[in-house]
């Protein structure tokens, strides 16, 4: 976040349908204030470190929740191999059988709760695993 009081904070915001129009909200405490979507930036993922729940901001699969796998470089820039995901409220989420790779500024972080993060930790597992080795030959 870049304006206002919340400069250079990493704050979590919402987007949300208010009399009939877009808003970009901020729970403070137990209030919810409007945004200017100028101060709003999204936050990529480090390619080699990011497991918890991605969304894709830009290109064919805009939209799509992932996680990702593994990660590779194509002419020292890095790409993410990821795995679409389906979300799933209250339970953990299932994979989709997608697959696809994609720059980090193609991608944004998306929050999760501890109980999510939890809940979806065993969800790649084996499919990092397959990766590593497959990398590793």
């Amino acid at each position: 976040m870049h304006g206002g009081s919340f400069k250079g904070k990493e704050i979590t915001v919402a987007v949300a349908l208010l009399d009939g129009r877009l808003s970009i909200r901020h729970n403070n405490y137990k209030t919810s204030e409007s945004i200017s979507p100028e101060w709003v930036f999204p936050k990529h993922p480090n390619p080699t470190r990011d497991n918890g729940s991605l969304i894709v901001i830009h290109g064919e699969h805009f939209g799509k929740y992932v996680r990702r796998i593994h990660h590779r470089y194509e002419n020292d820039k890095p790409k993410i191999i990821l795995a679409v995901k389906n979300k799933v409220e209250g339970a953990a989420d299932r994979l989709a059988g997608e697959r696809f790779e994609l720059d980090p500024d193609q991608i944004c972080v998306s929050f999760e709760t501890k109980e999510e993060k939890k809940q979806n930790d065993m969800l790649m597992t084996t499919l990092r695993e397959e990766a590593r080795k497959t990398r590793a030959k």
